[in-house]
């Protein structure tokens, strides 16, 4: 085999277990028993550090203070302030309960199902659940210590003053909470709420990109040239196949793992599907060179693949674009007929755009150490995004004249600010469809209008151009 250096050093995709521990955390962020479970523990834990100080403090260390405000509680009344508190926090719980998934059901059937994820993350809501859960898990934990006096048996009445004051302290940061909770609540629905936190996902996910130099406008097709410079000659002469386990969307995969496995075989190992893509279970997954290393790199591939039952925002780009599209279509639709909701999402996905204009994805050629290319992992072009994206969008405001233009007026703004060519031709084809496609489905004067927008903006480009030829 001969060793082949790309040329261009491929960006780091995955991190060895680093990828695994990324999902792995996803996961517990948008489960809503983590952070309950882990403020129940530490419920537990403060019980007990209150508990051992009320030991050791005299039994009249409150009176000695003699402050009006902390009045000195018997047992009877600490078990009645106890009891109070855990029944009324185990059904706030249940309220907010009921309130959250009101919520998610009506953002289900708004803004669609893929984006329940992001109220599944949402911190605010499971920590308002978990406070009342620890509020509860407390105050049981305090009452079980607290005791009357007996002295016929010789048993004496201790009553932990310290941590019956903090389950009213508790109780009252709970009920500040609560309150918080319903404005959140009320905020997280508004449609302007949940593209900007979309938004500022995308942004930080871009923002962990490399940027791109101010030479690099082939990004596609260096990729492209570099996966087919550094294929080896043979790859198809001596090629076996491994399949895939289970079925489900592969969500990410951990190149540097591939990379160092492949190595130790002195193979090449290409996965088959697109990251964000969906496997069958059987199909193939990834091919190797040569066919004798498939079987010893079988076990060393489905570790390096993640793959589940839905897609996942580690390493799927595309998916931030299609959480905005899902919602532009459904603005769309006759059952909701919401154009504002659709040119608020055109304006995020433009946004998007160009910003990931500016960015460099990373490549799909691995090589070892030793610059023998070892490992392929094939990822959607930005052009193949853009075209999808805007082709979807064009397609559904077709029969809108509202939604058309403010699309035509953004494919203007985005082709005079691209400088990828990848994204750039994108936006061509989609402006050279976008004037047929509304005829028909709009007045004839509506469509002279499109067809006058498309013409001043060529009108204005050409201008441009010759401007900048003819400046010194």
């Amino acid at each position: 085999m001969q060793p082949v250096t790309a040329p261009h050093p491929p960006a780091a995709y995955g991190g060895g277990m680093l990828s695994r521990l990324k999902g792995a955390w996803e996961d517990l962020n948008s489960s809503y028993w983590f952070v309950p479970a882990a403020l129940g523990v530490g419920a537990f834990l403060l019980s007990t550090v209150t508990l051992a100080v009320d030991h050791r403090l005299p039994q009249d260390w409150l009176r000695r203070l003699d402050l009006d405000v902390l009045p000195v509680i018997q047992s009877e009344g600490a078990r009645s302030v106890l009891t109070t508190v855990a029944s009324s926090m185990i059904t706030v719980a249940g309220v907010v309960f009921s309130l959250t998934l009101l919520v998610l059901t009506q953002a289900s059937s708004q803004f669609g199902p893929r984006l329940l994820n992001n109220y599944m993350r949402d911190r605010t809501n499971q920590f308002v659940l978990g406070i009342f859960v620890a509020t509860f898990v407390y105050a049981l934990l305090v009452l079980r210590v607290v005791t009357g006096g007996d002295s016929e048996a010789g048993i004496d009445a201790f009553v932990p003053n310290l941590s019956v004051l903090v389950a009213l302290l508790l109780t009252f940061l709970t009920v500040a909470i609560l309150v918080y909770f319903f404005h959140h609540t009320a905020q997280s629905i508004r449609v302007t709420h949940v593209l900007g936190e979309l938004d500022d996902a995308l942004r930080r996910r871009l923002a962990a990109l490399a940027e791109r130099e101010p030479d690099d406008d082939e990004d596609d097709r260096e990729d492209l040239e570099d996966v087919a410079l550094a294929m080896p000659l043979d790859f198809r002469d001596d090629l076996g196949v491994i399949a895939a386990r289970r079925g489900g969307y592969l969500q990410s995969v951990d190149a540097n793992g591939l990379v160092a496995s492949a190595a130790e075989k002195d193979a090449v190992v290409r996965i088959i599907p697109i990251v964000g893509s969906f496997v069958m279970r059987g199909a193939p997954l990834a091919e190797v060179h040569p066919a004798t290393a498939a079987e010893g790199l079988d076990e060393a591939v489905h570790m390096a693949v993640s793959i589940g039952p839905d897609r996942s925002l580690t390493q799927d780009l595309a998916f931030y674009f299609d959480e905005f599209l899902e919602i532009a279509l459904r603005a769309l639709s006759p059952s909701m007929n919401d154009p504002f909701t659709a040119r608020s999402c055109i304006d995020r996905i433009g946004q998007g755009l160009l910003l990931l204009d500016e960015r460099r994805l990373p490549r799909q050629v691995h090589v070892d150490d030793d610059g023998r290319v070892r490992a392929f992992v094939p990822l959607q072009g930005v052009g193949a995004l853009t075209r999808h994206v805007l082709a979807e969008l064009r397609r559904a405001s077709a029969g809108n004249l509202f939604v058309t233009q403010h699309l035509l007026e953004t494919l203007v703004v985005l082709r005079r600010a691209v400088r990828g060519a990848a994204i750039r031709i994108a936006v061509d084809d989609a402006l050279a469809a976008i004037v047929p496609a509304a005829e028909g489905s709009v007045a004839e004067r509506d469509h002279a209008s499109l067809r006058a927008m498309v013409a001043h903006a060529e009108a204005t480009e050409a201008r441009d151009d010759d401007s900048a030829g003819a400046a010194p």
